[in-house]
């Protein structure tokens, strides 16, 4: 049974975001008994404002860049494909607003 090379590619760009909303979570709670957490949060939400501007132009160049790399990193980006790469940013970028939000709200 071969798959959608459109679905299995979002498969691994959702598996990606998922690790790293994970990772995300861990950095919030190990940062949420700092006493500065609002200047974490603050800079996640500058970081996030940046990616989320400039996704799509971010996920193209990352796309283009990247096939000519090393065959396992060529291969998941190739997989992937250029709306995967940008999906994959606007994700990143999502994720860095909850958390940059969530600590912010936390620290008042």
């Amino acid at each position: 049974m071969q798959m959608n090379p459109a679905v299995e590619s979002m498969r691994w760009v959702i598996a990606l975001l998922i690790a790293i909303a994970a990772w995300m979570a861990w950095i919030v709670y190990v940062a949420s008994p700092l006493p500065n957490i609002k200047f974490l949060g603050g800079f996640l939400l500058a970081i996030e404002t940046f990616n989320a501007a400039f996704y799509k132009r971010s996920g193209r160049r990352a796309f283009a860049q990247m096939k000519s790399k090393r065959p396992f990193v060529a291969w998941f980006w190739l997989r992937s494909g250029e709306r995967g790469s940008q999906l994959l940013f606007l994700g990143i970028a999502i994720i860095l607003a909850v958390a940059g939000l969530f600590l912010i709200i936390r620290s008042a």
